[in-house]
């Protein structure tokens, strides 16, 4: 008998012991017609499935491993797969419940499998019971069980670390945080080779969160790029959308608001693509208020690049009349330094709009606080502001 059939069998059999039907097994798990397939050993049932209907039937999950041919190595990948699975899910009760099922289990004592559970149950510790301190020591304990060299850092280390420094950034601790994922950074060139480039994606997508917290968007917009780069390179949705989102929100901040909201539409289309509906109205929102945003600055740019045309006429009209009008080239030169000095002006008035915007304050309240200290130096003169903020609208 093979292995999809010994643990299809098993799978019925405990389900007829539980008096359940096919229906009451498989609710919230998987499909009928799958639960079917699965007791006739016609598909195989993904660790995450066997976990689900190991917990609804009562039994631990290596319970079908020892049923079928898979060995001690080939349960442990299937346990911490689906752990780090739930990580990514940020569903830590369930990270919770596999690591204290499973952490005691004779097959995993050495120093390897200790590390990875105590690194999941600090998690956990963070994001369940809130205790930083507490989970930062774990996270360090971690990391010591393995470690064989003050210089270098193991792949599974590094990850830790970057653990590390995303509790640093979640407490507020943004100097800390960027400190700690650029020593795993450092730590990930020495390595002759890194097996799991995830790894290095992690760490490049937390400096773009960490540095754009910092406002300093250029530098968010640069290692987000390069993890956008790693994802491409290795054909892989993980972080996709997240690097995306990054990249577009520091540039929307940098006041490229075109090209960041092409790419907060991309990161949208990735989101989808997973099914993340969450993360898709979030953006969503952000993305309309940039959007609003640019559509302002549009309007009130085609009333600065008007006066500046005005101005260019004004001053190529003196010059065809010759005979040395300066009078008519000097209005007309005036008149451009007029709509230049404008235009610088409402490039500040733009960074202002949009700082406003982002705070939840009215741009309204903004043009009105700046644009009348203007008034006097004819920048501003009453006609020319009332047409700005119907231009601003």
């Amino acid at each position: 008998m093979n292995d999809k059939k010994q643990v299809g069998q098993l799978i019925q059999d405990l389900r007829k012991i539980a008096e359940m039907t096919t229906v009451e097994l498989s609710e919230g798990i998987c499909t009928e017609e799958e639960l079917h397939r699965f007791e006739q050993g016609e598909i195989h049932a993904s660790s995450e499935v066997l976990y689900h209907l190991s917990k609804r039937l009562g039994v631990p999950m290596n319970y079908f491993f020892e049923a079928g041919e898979l060995t001690p190595n080939d349960y442990s990948k299937e346990i911490k797969s689906t752990i780090r699975h739930y990580i990514r899910k940020r569903d830590y009760e369930t990270v919770l419940h596999m690591v204290n099922k499973e952490k005691d289990n004779p097959m995993f004592q050495d120093p390897f499998h200790a590390q990875f559970f105590l690194w999941h149950e600090a998690i956990c510790d963070y994001y369940i019971g809130n205790k930083f301190e507490q989970a930062l020591r774990k996270l360090e304990k971690a990391i010591a069980f393995t470690r064989t060299s003050e210089q270098f850092y193991s792949e599974k280390e590094i990850a830790i670390l970057n653990s590390i420094a995303i509790i640093y950034e979640e407490e507020g601790h943004l100097k800390k945080a960027f400190s700690t994922f650029m020593e795993g950074l450092q730590h990930i060139a020495l390595l002759p080779k890194l097996k799991d480039p995830l790894v290095k994606i992690r760490i490049l997508y937390g400096l773009s969160r960490a540095l754009l917290q910092m406002e300093r968007y250029e530098k968010s917009v640069k290692y987000a790029q390069a993890g956008l780069e790693l994802c491409i390179q290795h054909e892989t949705l993980y972080l996709l959308g997240e690097l995306h989102y990054q990249i577009g929100e520091a540039l929307c901040q940098l006041g490229e608001l075109k090209e960041g909201i092409a790419y907060l539409e991309k990161a949208i289309t990735v989101f989808e693509i997973e099914q993340n509906e969450a993360f898709v109205t979030i953006i969503q929102e952000e993305m309309s208020k940039y959007q609003e945003t640019k559509r302002r600055a549009d309007r009130s740019s085609f009333f600065i690049s008007n006066t500046l045309g005005v101005g260019k006429m004004d001053e190529d009209e003196g010059k065809s009349k010759g005979g040395g009008n300066k009078w008519g080239e000097d209005k007309g030169k005036d008149k451009m330094a007029e709509g230049e000095d404008m235009d610088n002006n409402h490039k500040g008035i733009f960074r202002q709009l949009l700082g406003d915007l982002n705070n939840n304050h009215s741009h309204i309240d903004t043009l009105l606080k700046v644009v009348p200290g203007n008034i006097d130096n004819s920048l501003f003169s009453p006609p020319k502001f009332l047409c700005f903020l119907l231009y601003s609208l």
